[in-house]
């Protein structure tokens, strides 16, 4: 896990939306549509959010699990965090006690990856379903802790060696996706001069151009070698 920071939790999602009109939508709308029409076939029983955040995710698998437990490095705004873990500490939860573990865009936030996946190996149950989402190529975020860009291979090398099976891993979109993703990092977080009233308007236009003409070129011409995001299913060795 990672080490709590000031904004830590205050940066994450407190629910699952975006909108064409906001500068995340290309990384998020893809991860959200998965999310949404992928990952709840793998989930069952007792799932644990490992690094929940504000549980944005909960109501997607509501209907799919009997209890949605979470785990973080520190307490969120509405206390809804149920382990609060420090770097390096275990959960306090028993060996092979969920049956699905979901981990979204915590993976480069964590300094040891491999001692996350082995924790989230041992209490997942033999069987079990690991949803886990990382980007592969994005900008600094909740500095200083972001530590690591995972490709496709990267992942399926951690997963094989705790003990996971991936079942499917998919790229959120392609190579305009990215680029139109950089490219409105670039224009919401670079210093640049503001002409009052105008610099709004222009960026608002700015966004939902890019948003809508990033997104139709995407779907015309699919390059997934660059694509923003990760999204892996990987099923526990072993039988239940």
């Amino acid at each position: 896990m990672n080490i709590p920071s000031e904004n830590h939790t205050l940066l994450r999602l407190e629910v699952p939306a975006t909108s064409v009109r906001r500068s995340d939508y290309l990384v998020m709308k893809a991860l959200l549509d998965w999310l949404r029409t992928v990952a709840p076939d793998y989930a069952s029983g007792v799932l644990l959010d490992y690094g929940c955040g504000n549980k944005p995710y909960k109501s997607l698998f509501r209907d799919r699990v009997s209890k949605h437990l979470g785990v973080d490095v520190e307490q969120n705004r509405s206390g809804t965090v149920d382990y609060v873990v420090l770097s390096g500490e275990s959960i306090p939860l028993a060996d092979a006690s969920v049956d699905t573990l979901l981990s979204t865009q915590v993976l480069e936030h964590v300094p040891e990856p491999g001692r996350y996946l082995a924790e989230a190996a041992r209490v997942l149950k033999p069987g079990g379903h690991l949803i886990l989402t990382c980007p592969a190529s994005y900008m600094l975020h909740e500095e200083p802790h972001d530590y690591f860009r995972y490709t496709e291979y990267g992942l399926r090398f951690l997963a094989a060696r705790h003990g996971f099976e991936v079942i499917r891993l998919d790229p959120a979109g392609g190579a305009w996706r990215l680029l139109g993703q950089t490219f409105l990092n670039h224009k919401t977080f670079a210093r640049r001069r503001r002409i009052p009233i105008l610099s709004g308007i222009i960026y608002r236009v700015t966004v939902f151009c890019t948003n809508g003409v990033c997104t139709l070129l995407d779907t015309l011409n699919r390059n997934t070698k660059d694509t923003v995001n990760y999204m892996m299913i990987a099923r526990r060795a072993g039988t239940s």
